[in-house]
């Protein structure tokens, strides 16, 4: 159930409001009573939005059987399930207020959300997922979907944040979708992370070819972080979908992807042959999680900012010296952020 928070104006009001009742009913007490409700009601109205959206998920990590939205999974591999949950948007007077669309909910009278944070959880079955979305999709300002792959140690409570803070900074009006895979949020693993990225390699490919034939969306742009491109580009590889549905997919975006260069280079980019989906790399050489990947693995990473002329019909866009993090916590003093290049993008 969610919880709502009166400003304090409303609090101040509420408290009269009982003082009066006590009072009793004669004229002036009415007259009182008749002020102080119209001041609530302006108190309950006119406080800045409360602002949440919708996403959907699919995710292959265990349940726990929380009832708290933010523990409803944790970092133990499990079956494929599939969902929605709400997250609440924090105001930022340089962005202000999220564009509606049919994925987002103004609410008045509560107090401005401090944070993004999720408010609830819904999980579907797939027949109602396949239902929903297309509804949810139908008459939208958009009628596109993006669906984002988290990285490294990230939790599923991260990963929806993620996911809000992108359409946010994005002012994206379409469906969004993110795939949650069994990273440890809470330990440091690096290469139990990397072992539970190629496990999840299946169902994120049934996730997939799910929202490209069911959706309806007639855009469809794909975004992975750090080790969750290396999943990513492996399933588009493996999607067996019709021409119509795969040509629908019109964007793979790989923000500082941890893959094997050379790997990438001999075994999965002859593999993206199935898709006409222009790709956009976006290279780093001041990435925290790049820099823990090269201690880690010997190589260079696809994410690094090498020579790229032999990967031809990739756009490779050096990032360095903007802010490339997404979870709004900058590691330098940041110029700009790698949002303001990828709404250019997804549009």
């Amino acid at each position: 159930m969610k919880k709502f928070h009166l400003s304090k104006t409303a609090l101040i009001a509420l408290t009269f409001l009982s003082l009066l009742l006590a009072a009793g009913c004669s004229k002036n007490s009415t007259d009182t009573f008749n002020k102080w409700s119209d001041d609530l009601t302006k108190a309950l109205t006119t406080e800045r939005p409360f602002q949440e959206i919708e996403l959907f998920y699919a995710t292959d990590r265990k349940a726990t059987g929380s009832t708290v939205p933010d523990k409803a999974f944790g970092d133990e591999q499990g079956k494929l399930s599939w969902g929605a949950c709400s997250v609440t948007i924090p105001y930022d007077k340089e962005i202000k207020d999220l564009q509606k669309s049919h994925f987002t909910m103004t609410s008045y009278g509560l107090s401005p959300a401090c944070g993004y944070k999720i408010t609830d959880i819904r999980q579907l079955p797939l027949r109602s997922f396949g239902t929903t979305l297309p509804k949810r999709l139908d008459g939208n300002p958009d009628n596109s979907a993006l669906i984002f792959v988290h990285g490294f140690n990230n939790s599923f409570e991260e990963a929806a944040v993620l996911t809000a803070r992108m359409s946010y900074q994005l002012q994206y009006q379409g469906a969004p979708l993110f795939f949650s895979w069994p990273a440890q949020g809470d330990k440091l693993d690096y290469l139990e992370d990397e072992q539970r990225a190629d496990h999840t390699v299946p169902q994120l490919t049934e996730f997939l070819k799910e929202v490209a034939e069911k959706s309806t969306a007639e855009n469809i742009y794909l975004i992975g972080s750090s080790m969750g491109c290396e999943p990513l580009c492996e399933a588009l590889a493996d999607l067996n979908l019709s021409s119509e549905d795969m040509d629908r997919i019109k964007e793979l975006i790989l923000i500082t992807p941890d893959i094997n260069r050379n790997k990438f280079a001999e075994k999965i980019f002859p593999k993206l042959h199935n898709t006409r989906a222009r790709i956009t790399v976006y290279t780093s050489s001041r990435d925290d999680k790049l820099a823990l990947a090269h201690k880690q693995r010997n190589g260079v990473r696809l994410g690094d900012v090498v020579n790229n002329a032999d990967l031809p019909g990739i756009d490779f866009v050096d990032a360095s010296a903007i802010d490339s993090s997404l979870d709004g916590k900058p590691r330098f003093v940041k110029q700009t952020s790698i949002y303001n290049d990828i709404s250019n993008i997804v549009k």
